[in-house]
């Protein structure tokens, strides 16, 4: 994948579908096939990715109001918009262990701050130290 191709995989709400399962799920048939027995209808995968999907995600079966929002106010991140953070970003402990949806405002300030190159550098990890990871009180989660 090209280095610009990949930057475009970072959706505007700020989860990497290059990361995502939906889309890995085009290289790993183990993927797919859980995916599959989870109710994603098989010609909806691999999603190839939030941005050129056009914010139509498989696992909503209709387009993300977030995506909607930031196209309608003509940015390319949530956090390029002057009513940023708004509700849509509010996290919510339902299927947290699951979804990287509470890692939304997090990742958008690491686009704002470091750069999306070097976010895209630091997603995976990002992403296991919230799935994986021991929260330390005080330190942050630890591997």
């Amino acid at each position: 994948m090209k280095p610009e191709d990949r930057l475009a995989m970072v959706a505007a709400c700020g989860i990497d579908c290059g990361n995502c399962n939906l889309y890995l799920a085009g290289d790993n048939r183990d993927f797919f096939e859980a995916l599959k027995k989870r109710g994603i209808p098989e010609e909806k995968l691999p999603c190839p990715g939030c941005r050129k999907a056009e914010g139509h995600c498989p696992v909503i079966g209709e387009q993300c109001a977030t995506y909607q929002g930031v196209a309608d106010k003509g940015v390319r991140f949530c956090h390029e918009c002057g009513d940023f953070p708004c509700g849509k970003l509010n996290p919510a402990s339902d299927r947290a262990q699951v979804l990287p949806h509470n890692l939304k405002v997090f990742n958008l300030c690491s686009i704002r701050a470091r750069g999306l190159e070097r976010f895209v550098e630091e997603s995976g990890a990002i992403e296991a130290k919230y799935f994986k990871g021991k929260m330390e009180i005080g330190k942050g989660p630890r591997l």
